[in-house]
């Protein structure tokens, strides 16, 4: 807004400054008329007062018209943007629905029970066993006990090899290409 505001006072001070300069022609002409000066002179001077009221009309009428033509054209861009961001937002939602959805099934797989699918979701977003314990309030000892109980029925190793299994099927093929290059 204050850019705005210093724009228009300058644009103010702009035609100000035009047409005083445009009085000051025309004065000009009138003193060169009555002095009876040559038609030259007087041409010069009507050449630079029609250069003068050119700019006037540029700074006052056209130009808030092209600003007019690019403030819609941005509208329209925003716009377009908006919608490409909820597409992507939507799209996005989707996507980790459908990961979830392939988790608690890879879960089910395991035969895991509904406390261990707890812990295995929190070992998954990176919790600690403290910080599992403390959220589902039980004894570190148990939390521990549990994951140890995940990664047997998974045959797995443990919390690396357990996001590494969810984890490779989302990097696709041409990830390990474009890391190579």
């Amino acid at each position: 807004m204050k850019i705005q505001q210093t724009y228009s006072r300058e644009k103010q001070f702009s035609i100000l400054a035009l047409i005083l300069l445009l009085l000051a022609i025309a004065f000009d002409i009138w003193e060169d008329v009555q002095e009876g000066e040559a038609l030259v002179e007087l041409l010069k001077d009507v050449v630079v007062v029609a250069m003068v009221s050119l700019l006037l009309a540029y700074i006052y009428v056209l130009q808030p018209m092209k600003t007019k033509s690019d403030n819609k054209e941005l509208s329209r861009s925003n716009d377009a943007q908006a919608i490409d961001i909820a597409h992507l937002s939507h799209q996005r939602q989707i996507q980790l629905e459908g990961l979830a959805i392939y988790i608690d099934a890879q879960f089910d797989a395991w035969s895991l029970t509904a406390a261990e699918k707890d812990v295995a979701l929190m070992l998954l977003k990176g919790f600690s066993m403290k910080e599992i314990s403390d959220l589902r309030q039980v004894s570190e000892r148990t939390t521990r006990q549990q994951a140890v109980t995940i990664y047997s029925k998974a045959d797995i190793g443990g919390r690396a090899e357990l996001s590494a299994f969810f984890l490779e099927d989302l990097l696709l093929p041409s990830t390990f290409s474009t890391a190579a290059k």
